[in-house]
């Protein structure tokens, strides 16, 4: 039993030694990743041709989201910036925290759905 063991481990071993199993062992691997490429891509033409979102559509929506965000964050802090400024300049303005002048305020519109 152990002879056959010490002869496949030998043989083993000079099949592992070849420039030619590397060479084999690269070549698999890289059908591997191409196929799995394909796979992908196919099945984002898939999502495409059914009108679903796909990886790459979440991805460019994940980033319009964040470049949304920031944007509304400068809104933000310009709006704060504004209103700290007109209650320095007049400190007898109420603020929006106290309910400020409902006789100012517009109307709010209903809709037309009832």
């Amino acid at each position: 039993m152990e002879e056959q063991e010490s002869r496949a481990a030998k043989a083993a071993e000079r099949m592992v030694s070849r420039d030619s199993f590397g060479e084999l062992l690269a070549m698999a691997t890289e059908n591997v990743v191409a196929l799995t490429r394909i796979g992908f891509d196919t099945m984002d033409m898939v999502w495409s041709n059914l009108r679903i979102a796909g990886r790459r559509d979440v991805a460019r929506l994940a980033r319009q989201i964040g470049r949304t965000e920031d944007k509304l964050e400068l809104v933000l802090q310009e709006l704060e910036r504004l209103r700290d400024a007109e209650t320095r300049t007049r400190p007898d303005a109420p603020s929006a925290v106290d309910g400020a002048n409902s006789a100012n305020r517009r109307p709010t519109r209903r809709s037309s759905k009832t």
